[in-house]
């Protein structure tokens, strides 16, 4: 990151308080991850009230959270509003569900052995647990793998098609590279092959358009490109409208019932709740809300997750060295995948090292004073990666630790 790129904060950010954290922490071993449960319960509320607005349903994104606790604290809060989760893999609905989950939507497709085994086990066992499909060789695996185990009572897998949504003008292709389900003829195909087989049934569909909910359209990093982002995202929010419906009706006009359509992500949730046909929208990182989500021009919601970093050494006068830090966000190399130093304001990252696993330089204002020993915060870029990096996050209400709860690593799991 450069030396000279910063961010600033909010005044919504400033709830949390240098002086409290620090000493709070002053037992604690650093580094540390924190949660502040009254910033999380009030994301949680503008969530909620949002999406019965529209008079849509909830799906929580664990791969967003990766904390059991916190999962169930979202979904208590959100009552009436929230309705099942979107995981990442079979072995994690499998986790979920003995965690006491269920109406577990698979997000990824997966027909290898192992994974298709643990969702014969959970499917045959009563849960509610529905996999992600987009191929007709997905439908050709589960129906040959339900065949084998010989079960002519066996309940069918429910699968869910994964419609594209990518946005193509002039023959470009502007969007994740995901589905290949990219007509409704294609969509017609699968859905004859389903119908065909006893051991599948159609439960719903998923749109996800990701060059809207993934594009960031007031980012500081690339602040030349804000405007032509903005444009292109109203573009791309009107030809994703109109695929989706073109499905829905088709859907409608033969009869086929399906218990729900899915759409959405932390960064669409406006756009995508407008639609008709849309039954239920996912989100998971608007929650904890890491630094990449302020970049929305949409966004409402306030920095709810933090880690914390200890000053250990003064390598000379207006800098000072971090222990580790190293923790990047996936995807697309850039600037804003880094964390941002919060708090005490002002700390800016070196161009020459950056954010290491070791150590993390950092520049020191005049007006702030760093000794050995004294915790730096910062932002994540991601929610859900950051809980890879920690067994444990802090649970904070009123400046005070309340409570500590395991992350996924923590409770001994990773799920790929």
């Amino acid at each position: 990151m450069s030396s000279s790129t910063s961010t600033t904060c909010t005044s919504s950010d400033m709830t949390w308080d240098y002086q409290a954290l620090r000493g709070c922490l002053q037992q604690e071993t650093l580094p540390v991850a924190l949660v502040d449960l009254d910033i999380l319960d009030g994301n949680i509320r503008r969530i909620a009230e949002l999406v019965q607005k529209h008079q849509k349903k909830m799906r929580l994104a664990t791969k967003s959270v990766r904390v059991p606790a916190l999962i169930r604290r979202i979904l208590e809060k959100g009552g009436e509003a929230f309705q099942g989760l979107m995981c990442f893999s079979p072995s994690e609905a499998v986790f979920l569900s003995e965690e006491g989950f269920d109406d577990l939507l698979i997000a990824y497709p997966s027909t290898q052995h192992a994974d298709l085994l643990l969702l014969w086990e959970l499917t045959q066992s009563g849960r509610s647990v529905t996999l992600m499909i987009d191929e007709p060789i997905h439908i050709q695996q589960i129906d040959a793998f339900w065949r084998q185990q010989g079960n002519e009572k066996a309940i069918p897998l429910k699968v869910c098609l994964d419609l594209d949504m990518a946005y193509r003008p002039l023959g470009m292709h502007m969007g994740a590279q995901r589905s290949p389900l990219r007509s409704l003829k294609r969509v017609q195909e699968l859905v004859t092959l389903i119908q065909a087989s006893d051991c599948i049934q159609l439960q719903g569909l998923m749109g996800y358009e990701a060059q809207i909910a993934g594009l960031s359209d007031k980012n500081p990093f690339t602040p030349m490109m804000n405007t032509a982002k903005t444009l292109f995202k109203k573009r791309s929010v009107v030809d994703v409208a109109k695929k989706r419906a073109e499905i829905a009706t088709w859907f409608q006009k033969e009869a086929i019932q399906l218990a729900f359509f899915n759409g959405g992500g932390s960064g669409s949730l406006d756009t995508t709740s407008l639609e008709d046909c849309i039954t239920e929208v996912t989100a998971g990182s608007g929650f904890l809300q890491p630094h990449l989500f302020d970049y929305y021009a949409n966004n409402r919601n306030q920095a709810a997750i933090l880690f914390g970093l200890r000053v250990t050494r003064i390598p000379q006068a207006g800098m000072v060295t971090c222990q580790s830090g190293g923790f990047i966000a996936s995807g697309e190399i850039s600037l804003d995948k880094a964390p941002v130093p919060f708090l005490p304001p002002g700390l800016v990252p070196t161009s020459g090292e950056g954010f290491g696993e070791v150590q993390t330089p950092l520049k020191v204002p005049k007006n702030v004073t760093l000794q050995p020993g004294d915790p730096v915060f910062f932002r994540p870029a991601k929610a859900g990666e950051i809980a890879e990096r920690f067994n444990e996050y802090l649970l904070l209400q009123n400046h005070q630790i309340v409570d500590r709860v395991k992350t996924y690593r923590g409770l001994g799991k990773c799920f790929h």
